[in-house]
């Protein structure tokens, strides 16, 4: 018993420990994102389908208005 309690108080041993430590983001800008008609039509359409929970819609409201927009200056 003694033995397997050393084993485990070494499995937490300080240098095994991964560092938390936070890159920080790399200079160069992010790609602009471009989607098509069907792309947005199609991500619209899972939507629709989807489930989603109450603390999540109100984001998913205002990602659908995006997507509307962005559908609109498409056409």
């Amino acid at each position: 018993m003694i033995k397997l309690f050393k084993k485990i108080v070494m499995a937490f041993n300080a240098k095994n420990v991964i560092s938390n430590k936070v890159e920080e983001p790399s200079k160069t800008p992010l790609p602009t994102l471009q989607l098509t008609k069907d792309e947005i039509e199609t991500i619209l359409m899972m939507i629709k389908d989807a489930n989603f929970k109450g603390e999540h819609v109100q984001k998913v409201y205002e990602l659908v208005l995006k997507l509307q927009m962005y559908y609109i200056k498409l056409s």
